[in-house]
C-alpha cells in the first residue's frame, strides 16, 4: 500500500456497556455521533488524510482514469421532451452551467421560455438534486422540489408561470406530488420528523388561497403513503404501502388504496382496497373500470378488472391470469391500449392488450438482462415517468451493460419503432464487449443468476468486480455506465449478483432471505463468487466485491464469513451497524429494518442478527480483506457516524490498526455522492484505482 511507515489514525475509545437478553456489549465509539464535537471532525479529517497518503502511489493511475472518464462524456444530444397539457418540457445543459435548466414550449411550437434555473438556487453551486418537477394541467403552475444539502429532505416550491415567481414554498420534507385537474390544487406527501424517512401525511394545498391541510395520516409506523395520478388523469390514488418493501419505485403493491376523482379535489377520499384483504395491489384506471394488479392468486401477480362503482373482490374479472415464473411488474394505460411490463427470469418484455385482454404487440429486448422503463421522467428522485395517454405511441427506454441509454417510441396501432434518443459515448464500440447471464448453485441448490459484462478479448479466468445489494426486495438491473469502461478495458469483468433478499425474481426471492434467513443473502454471494471460479471465469485470487448502502452492509457481512475468498471489498455508505440502527428508532429506516433483519428486542432474532452484524463481529482473530469504506457527513440514510464507528472499531481490533483499511468522508453531498463537479469523477477514479491496485497485488 505504498509507504509502510504510515500509521492509520485511531480515535479514543469511551466504553459504553449495554445488556440485552443477558448479553453484554461494549461499544467504545458511540461518541462519534456528536458531529459538533471538534474531536469528531479531527478524526474524520485524519482518516481522510491517511486514505490520501496510503493511495498516493496511485495518483498517476487515478489521473489517467479521470482523463478517460472525461473523454467519454456525452458530447451531443438531449433527452426527448415530455408533454403536459399544452406544453412540452425539456432540459438544456448550457456551457458554464453546473446544472441543466428547465424550459418549455407550446406543443408543436418553437418558441421556448425558461421554467426553472437550478443554478440560481442558493447552495446549488455546492450540491443540487431534483426531487420532483410537476406542471399543472394548464401549465399555469409548476411544482418542483430540490435538495441543496444532500440529506434528501426536499424543499417544495410552486412557481407561477405567468409571473415567474414562486407563489408557495413549504417544508423540506416533501416527497411525491400530484395535481388535481382544477389546476390550482396540489396534493403532496410529507415525512413526519419522528418517523424519519417515512411519508405518513398527505397535504392538500390550494395555490389560489395558500391554504393547506392534512387530509390523510397513516399512524402505523410500518406503513407509508404515496400519492399519484392515474395514467388517464381522471383519478388520484393514495397508496398505503409497507415501508420495508422497495420492490418497485412506483408500481409498488399497496396494502390499502384510496381514490378521489381528479376534478373533485375538495371531495372525500374513497377506500377501494382495504388492508384487511391481506394482499398487495396496484390500481389503475381504464375506461369504465379499475384495474388491479394483485398477488392474491400467487406472488407473480395477476391482473383483474372491476366496475368503478363496485371494486370489491366479488366483482373482479380476470384479465391476465397468474403465471408461475412470469412476474407481472407494471401496468400502463393508453387510451386504447393496456400495456404490461412482464419479466420471465431476468428478461423483461412489454405486452400490449386490448380491452378483453387479447395480446397485441410484444416488445422483447435482445439483452439477456437489462433496465427497461416505460415513459419519460423528469429525473427527480420522486418523479414519476409519464407517457401520452391519448396516443397509440408507447415511449420506453432501455439500458444495459453494453447498450447506452436509448429512448424508443413504438406505435401500437401501426407497429413501428423509432429511436428518439441514444446516448453517444465518444470512442465506445459495443462490439468489443459481451454481456451474459450465468447461474451459480447456492448452498441449498437454488440457482442464483449473475449478470456479467467483459471485453470480448478478455482472457479467462481473470479478475472480477461483483456488485450486490440484496435487501428490501429492491431490484437491481444492468445499466450502462461509461466510467465502468476503464475497468473493462483493463481486463476486469463486472457483474451484478442477484442474490436472494433482492426482488429480481419476485417477492419470494426477497422473502427467502429476511429475518432468521438473512444469512442466505451472504451465502448466495459466496456461492456466486465460487461458481465463477468453478466455471473458469474468475481467478480465485482476483475477486472484489462491492456494495452501496444496504449492499455495503452485505459485502462487509459476507467478507467476515469468507475473508479468504475476496482480495478486496468496496463498501460505499454501508449499513454496517444493523443492531444499533434498529435499537434507535430515531435513526433513518430503523423501524423498517426490523422487517428485513429481525427485531433485536426478540431474543432469538437478536442472537441471529448478532451472529453476522458487521460491527459486532469484528475481532483481532478475524482479519478481513483490504477494504474501502466511504460516508457522507450530510447523508440522510446511512448517517456519517455509522461507517465511522465501524472503521474505528475495526482499527481498534487490529494490532497494526489495519492499514489496508481506508476510509473517506465526503464533506459535501449525500448518500449518492457529489451531484456535480470534479469530485464526481475523482470519487469514481479513486475507487477504480484502488481496486486495480489490489487486484494487481493479489495476483503478483
Amino acid at each position: 500500500m505504498g509507504d509502510k511507515r504510515l500509521q492509520p489514525p485511531l480515535p479514543r475509545a469511551e466504553p459504553r456497556i449495554r445488556v440485552l437478553h443477558d448479553h453484554v456489549t461494549i461499544d467504545g465509539y458511540r461518541w462519534l455521533r456528536d458531529r459538533d464535537n471538534p474531536d469528531v471532525r479531527a478524526y474524520l479529517e485524519a482518516e481522510g488524510g491517511y486514505a490520501e497518503q496510503a493511495a498516493a502511489h496511485l495518483s498517476a493511475l487515478k489521473a489517467e482514469i479521470i482523463a478517460e472518464i472525461e473523454g467519454r462524456q456525452l458530447r451531443e444530444g438531449a433527452l426527448p421532451s415530455f408533454q403536459v397539457g399544452p406544453f412540452e418540457y425539456f432540459q438544456r445543459h448550457e456551457q458554464g452551467q453546473s446544472h441543466p435548466r428547465w424550459w418549455r414550449r407550446p406543443a408543436g411550437g418553437d418558441r421556448a421560455e425558461l421554467v426553472i434555473d437550478p443554478n440560481v438556487l442558493e447552495g446549488a453551486e455546492v450540491f443540487y438534486r431534483l426531487g420532483v418537477f410537476e406542471p399543472s394541467d394548464d401549465g399555469r403552475f409548476v411544482a418542483f422540489s430540490f435538495d441543496v444539502i444532500g440529506d434528501e429532505n426536499y424543499e417544495l416550491r410552486v412557481r407561477d408561470m405567468e409571473t415567474g415567481r414562486d407563489v408557495w414554498q413549504g417544508s423540506r420534507r416533501a416527497a411525491m406530488v400530484a395535481w388535481a385537474s382544477d389546476g390550482h390544487t396540489l396534493f403532496f406527501t410529507r415525512e413526519r420528523p419522528r418517523l424519519r424517512r417515512q411519508c405518513n401525511e398527505l397535504i392538500r394545498l390550494d395555490i389560489a388561497t395558500g391554504d393547506s391541510e392534512v387530509v390523510f395520516e397513516e399512524a402505523n409506523g410500518y406503513l407509508e403513503i404515496r400519492v399519484r395520478r392515474s395514467d388517464s388523469g381522471v383519478w388520484l390514488f393514495l397508496d398505503v404501502i409497507a415501508s420495508s418493501d422497495w420492490s418497485s419505485p412506483v408500481h409498488m403493491g399497496a396494502a390499502e388504496v384510496w381514490c378521489i376523482p381528479a376534478d373533485e379535489a375538495g371531495g372525500k377520499w374513497r377506500r377501494i382496497v382495504r388492508r384487511e384483504l391481506g394482499c398487495n395491489i396496484y390500481v389503475e384506471h381504464w375506461r369504465d373500470s379499475f384495474l388491479f394488479r394483485a398477488d392474491d392468486a400467487g406472488p407473480s401477480c395477476r391482473l383483474v378488472r372491476a366496475p368503478i362503482n363496485d371494486p370489491s373482490p366479488s366483482s373482479w374479472e380476470e384479465v391476465v391470469p397468474h403465471r408461475a415464473g412470469v412476474a407481472l411488474e407494471e401496468v400502463h394505460i393508453l387510451e386504447k391500449h393496456l400495456v404490461v411490463l412482464e419479466r420471465e427470469g431476468l428478461r423483461p418484455r412489454l405486452v400490449s392488450r386490448d380491452g378483453r385482454g387479447g395480446v397485441g404487440a410484444t416488445i422483447v429486448p435482445e439483452e439477456p438482462s437489462c433496465t427497461l422503463k416505460v415513459g419519460l421522467s423528469a429525473g427527480g428522485i420522486h418523479s414519476v415517468a409519464r407517457h401520452p395517454f391519448r396516443s397509440s405511441k408507447l415511449v420506453y427506454s432501455i439500458s444495459s451493460f453494453v447498450t447506452p441509454d436509448t429512448v424508443v417510441e413504438h406505435d401500437l396501432a401501426d407497429p413501428r419503432s423509432t429511436v428518439l434518443y441514444q446516448a453517444r459515448v465518444p470512442g465506445y464500440d459495443a462490439a468489443q464487449y459481451v454481456a451474459t447471464v450465468v447461474m451459480a448453485k447456492a448452498e441449498d441448490g437454488v440457482q442464483v443468476p449473475i449478470s456479467l459484462v467483459a471485453r470480448r478479448d478478455r482472457t479467462n479466468p481473470g479478475p472480477v468486480l461483483l456488485n450486490v445489494y440484496g435487501c428490501y426486495g429492491s431490484t437491481r438491473w444492468p445499466s450502462f455506465m461509461a466510467a465502468r469502461l476503464s475497468l473493462l478495458d483493463r481486463g476486469v469483468a463486472f457483474g451484478w449478483v442477484h442474490v436472494r433478499g433482492g426482488g429480481e425474481l419476485g417477492r419470494p426471492w426477497h422473502e427467502a432471505a429476511t429475518r432468521d434467513r438473512k444469512r442466505i443473502t451472504y451465502t448466495d454471494l459466496i456461492a456466486a463468487a465460487e461458481g465463477l471460479v468453478d466455471i473458469g471465469f474468475a481467478s480465485r485470487d482476483a475477486i472484489v466485491i462491492e456494495g452501496s448502502s444496504g449492499g455495503g452492509g452485505t459485502v462487509l457481512a459476507t467478507a467476515a464469513l469468507r475473508p479468504d475468498l475476496f482480495c478486496a471489498v468496496l463498501a460505499k455508505v454501508p449499513l454496517c451497524d444493523i443492531l444499533d440502527t434498529e435499537m434507535d428508532f430515531m435513526m433513518p429506516y430503523a423501524l423498517q429494518e426490523t422487517a428485513e433483519y429481525g427485531d433485536p428486542h426478540i431474543a432469538h432474532e437478536y442472537r441471529y442478527l448478532r451472529s453476522y452484524d458487521p460491527y459486532y463481529n469484528l475481532s483481532a482473530d478475524r482479519p478481513l480483506p483490504p477494504t474501502y469504506v466511504d460516508a457522507a457527513l450530510d447523508d440522510g440514510q446511512v448517517l456519517y457516524y455509522q461507517p465511522a464507528r465501524y472503521v474505528a472499531q475495526r482499527r481498534s481490533c487490529s494490532a497494526d490498526r489495519d492499514p489496508e483499511l481506508v476510509f473517506r468522508m465526503r464533506m459535501v453531498g449525500g448518500h449518492s455522492g457529489a451531484s456535480h463537479g470534479p469530485s464526481v469523477d475523482e470519487e469514481r477514479a479513486f475507487r477504480m484505482a484502488w481496486t486495480l491496485d489490489h487486484l494487481r497485488r493479489s495476483s503478483s
